[in-house]
């Protein structure tokens, strides 16, 4: 039996009707009120293209596994387990948001690798006061809805929990003592006399960095 779960911030009747007809699923289910699976699919064309234009996430799935079946919840940060980027508000204390937006289209163009956009942005921050690093995780950073209630679903399944982000362990460090994480992995930010060098201190957290930190876990 094949599953698809759609997911989205809102799921009208209409589109379960829809994605019932174009998958031939003979059941479907609502999770909760952004979660839809449907059962028992048969066919799968026409499934992306549909959410991409409706800005719905998909997975299909040739059986369901329980929780405790798993060995590790790996996540990123920024956009993930929580709802902000937390350089795009760093640079907005230092006054430089437009800058680092543009290195961040660059690299998202493929024009820069991510080491080399992150040095850039993190570059020009030099001079914040660390101060901004505690006003942005006090003001600004929101876990993502649904986060809490997923690691604590993971945990009471006794899947060991992961963080890793390309963004910083002042971040990810209170996280995992707010939510109990048993594993980080970021970028360090180096801090002279209170203020950002705007240099990271060691080898940068990459996408082969995470992998390698997760294949140890």
């Amino acid at each position: 039996m094949s599953f698809l779960i759609v997911q989205g911030l809102t799921l009208p009747p209409e589109v379960a009707l829809h994605l019932a007809s174009l998958t031939g699923a003979q059941r479907s289910r609502a999770l909760n009120a952004s979660t839809i699976r449907f059962e028992s699919v048969q066919r799968r064309e026409g499934v992306a293209e549909y959410c991409r234009e409706h800005q719905l996430d998909f997975a299909f799935l040739e059986y369901l596994r329980p929780l405790a079946e798993f060995r590790v919840l790996a996540m990123d940060m920024d956009s993930t387990l929580i709802t902000i980027e937390c350089i795009d508000e760093l640079a907005d204390f230092a006054g430089v948001q437009p800058r680092v937006a543009s290195i961040t289209a660059a690299a998202m163009r493929g024009e820069l690798d991510f080491p080399t956009a992150l040095s850039q942005r993190v570059a020009l921050l030099a001079g914040l006061p660390e101060t901004a690093l505690q006003k942005v995780y006090d003001e600004r950073l929101r876990l993502s809805p649904g986060a809490e209630r997923l690691l604590a679903a993971a945990q009471a399944s006794g899947l060991k929990t992961l963080l890793v982000s390309g963004g910083f362990t002042f971040f990810t460090q209170r996280l995992a003592r707010r939510l109990k994480l048993d594993q980080t992995l970021a970028n360090e930010l180096e801090i002279h006399a209170g203020r950002l060098t705007g240099r990271i201190v060691g080898d940068i957290v990459d996408a082969s960095a995470k992998a390698a930190k997760l294949t140890s876990v």
